[in-house]
């Protein structure tokens, strides 16, 4: 699918540029991870990758996939990559963007969604 709404493309062309959200975002295709899992798996500082994955979140490029509640009650997310696979190029002077899907989170979000309206 091509990206061309304007904050978006410059959300994922920053994001690609910046090694440390580039890192979040590789580590976040295959699985749903914690940003504690991210921080630890990409030797990143904990405060910067909650930084980094909060600009994510905001920018669209990570989504939540799940909330875990642990036996003591702490919350916590899995994040996952929205995207699968980026491509940017230039042509006559426009920067183009296309995005793969991932899938899996597209197939999940939908699941959750028809759940949702079923319940209503």
């Amino acid at each position: 699918m091509e990206i061309t709404e304007p904050s978006r493309v410059h959300a994922l062309v920053q994001g690609l540029a910046d090694e440390y959200s580039r890192k979040i975002i590789l580590s976040a295709i295959p699985k749903s991870k914690s940003v504690e899992d991210m921080s630890r798996e990409n030797d990143i500082p904990l405060s910067t990758c909650y930084r980094r994955v909060h600009e994510l979140l905001a920018s669209q490029i990570l989504v939540i996939e799940r909330i875990v509640v642990t036996p003591e009650g702490k919350k916590y997310e899995l994040l996952r990559s929205a995207y699968r696979a980026v491509n940017v190029s230039f042509d006559g002077g426009v920067m183009k963007v296309e995005a793969t899907i991932n899938e899996d989170v597209a197939e999940k979000l939908k699941r959750l969604w028809l759940t949702m309206r079923e319940a209503k």
